[in-house]
């Protein structure tokens, strides 16, 4: 058996790992898959006989989530103008709840 760790910086949820999961569990020669959604890396112990590393970076790289590459995505990027300009003055983040939220809990 050989262990490799690979960095997959798209598998950052847990809906992912179940994905990586799946394609690499169907290779033939996959002893075990260790995914990490928070660390995005996947630990893999292999037959190299059975199958290469480069058979299981095609796997990857076929079920979206190419080893090394890409970043995880940002939602929402901050700027100057979407920025409470009290944060600067007052250091804080002051929120208020909405009255009818209040009133369903």
């Amino acid at each position: 058996m050989e262990n490799i760790i690979l960095d997959v910086p798209l598998m950052y949820g847990d809906h992912h790992v179940l994905k990586v999961r799946d394609a690499l569990t169907d290779l033939e020669g996959i002893e075990e898959v260790y995914a990490s959604s928070a660390w995005k890396q996947l630990m893999i112990s292999f037959d190299p006989k059975v199958v290469k590393q480069a058979d299981i970076e095609k796997a990857l790289d076929n079920a979206g989530y190419p080893p090394g590459e890409g970043e995880t995505p940002v939602l929402v990027k901050a700027n100057a103008i979407k920025r409470d300009p009290q944060w600067e003055v007052l250091d804080i983040r002051v929120t208020e709840t909405n009255a009818a939220d209040l009133g369903r809990s």
